[in-house]
């Protein structure tokens, strides 16, 4: 979250090595041209797709048999395209989509028979993956299907929590997609940053919501709870998402700001407001009464963390407080949320129930703009074993501070730190949320 202060692509489609150049596994193709090309394009025609999916599926159905290399696949793209039988497009910058045409539709149903008869129907690859997968992937998966099928199945599952876990699956895996599979490979260090967090764009929306409830958590923190028939639609998949506020303070336009929605659960949505020096968002939640009302708009889009770390380390502020405990209660048992927060005094702390393993640190200091007292307790940290990801959000210089500890000092990899500054000191609404 963003609290005011008023002085203050997916990994790169590829063929597996080792595989021929253009004869897949075996060194040899499995089908004669004419036929790969309908069986790619029925493929397409099932869903639309991305040409490493191609690749996966052909190898799927081929019972591990066949995998065509990309030198086969994609100069078979490219001619179904200029057929006019499927349609590509970039879905994410990089990779293109392919989707199949009504002429490519029609294509499918004149050669039906010609697919039928060379007996391309799928074949199930799943026994053959619990025989030779590793066994804490087999568990892994075990484990993705029960817990799908606990929160899915016989259910009527909300649209926010279909969308986040479909987001956590692909997350899941284009990281899989980008790793290193062979027995001397290092770990995904080198992992793009994309490959790490999905974004994901939302409608822009502006609502109207009004005052439910108002508690004050801490002496300097204030909880505000807003519902209305306009907060139907609104999503928010991350947990560090920010809003805008908009005030009416007698100008021409009125004043935004961003906050970060603490909580949503499809009625609801919950705002804290850090209360300090004035300025348009702390003077409305200072006076705000049950039944007022507030505009906000978005947000614009999330950034959703794969769920493929053992440890989190959550760094802030009291403008970073909302953030870092929606993350914390999301948090799933079998991981280590390790935050360390700075406030003004023991008042200010706030406790959080997680079903993850907590290790909380607090500082105590005056000044928030100085690095010195929480860089003092970062640096005294002995963080977990295992693959972790670090946020932090503060006053700018303090998280770019943070940021350059644990990247030159500490050695962690550049592409599991997301580090934002929420506020700049002696400037109103500023706010660097990707430091250099």
């Amino acid at each position: 979250m963003k609290h005011e202060r008023d002085n203050a692509s997916g990994p790169r489609e590829r063929g597996r090595k080792g595989h021929g150049q253009g004869g897949g596994r075996r060194g040899r193709r499995a089908f004669d041209n004419g036929t790969l090309r309908l069986l790619i394009l029925q493929m397409i025609g099932d869903r639309p797709r991305h040409g490493y999916e191609i690749m996966d599926e052909m190898e799927a159905r081929t019972a591990g048999a066949y995998r065509p290399s990309p030198g086969v696949l994609y100069p078979n793209l490219s001619s179904l395209e200029e057929d006019g039988l499927i349609a590509c497009e970039a879905a994410d910058g990089r990779r293109k989509l392919c989707s199949i045409t009504p002429l490519g539709q029609e294509h499918l149903k004149l050669n039906a028979a010609k697919l039928e008869a060379r007996g391309t129907k799928p074949e199930c690859g799943g026994r053959r993956f619990r025989r030779e997968a590793p066994p804490e992937i087999a568990d892994a998966m075990d484990r993705l299907k029960s817990a799908l099928r606990g929160r899915f199945l016989g259910r009527a599952p909300g649209p926010e929590a279909i969308a986040t876990a479909a987001a956590a699956i692909r997350a899941a895996a284009e990281t899989i997609d980008a790793l290193e599979t062979s027995p001397s490979a290092l770990p995904a260090k080198d992992a793009d940053m994309t490959q790490i967090i999905t974004r994901h764009r939302h409608e822009l929306r502006r609502r109207e919501l009004t005052v439910r409830e108002i508690t004050d958590i801490t002496p300097n923190m204030r909880r505000i709870v807003l519902d209305g028939a306009e907060l139907d639609g609104f999503s928010s998949l991350g947990f560090d998402d920010h809003i805008k506020l908009f005030f009416e303070t007698g100008g021409e336009k009125p004043e935004m700001r961003d906050y970060t929605p603490r909580a949503h659960d499809g009625g609801t949505l919950t705002l804290d407001f850090a209360i300090h020096e004035a300025g348009p968002a702390t003077a409305w939640a200072q006076g705000a009464a049950v039944g007022d009302t507030l505009r906000i708009g978005g947000p614009r889009g999330s950034q959703v963390i794969a769920p493929v770390f053992d440890w989190y380390l959550l760094v802030g502020d009291e403008t970073a407080l909302p953030a870092i405990g929606r993350r914390v209660e999301e948090l799933p048992e079998g991981v280590t949320v390790v935050t360390l927060a700075a406030v003004t005094g023991a008042a200010e702390e706030q406790a959080w129930q997680s079903a993850a393993t907590q290790e909380t640190h607090w500082v105590h200091r005056a000044d928030a703009a100085d690095p010195a007292p929480v860089l003092e307790a970062l640096e005294a940290l002995d963080l977990p074993e295992g693959k972790g990801f670090i946020w932090i959000a503060a006053e700018a210089g303090v998280a770019r501070a943070l940021k350059i500890h644990m990247l030159q000092d500490r050695g962690h990899p550049g592409e599991w730190l997301k580090a934002s500054g929420y506020w700049t000191k002696g400037q109103a609404d500023a706010a660097d949320k990707s430091l250099g």
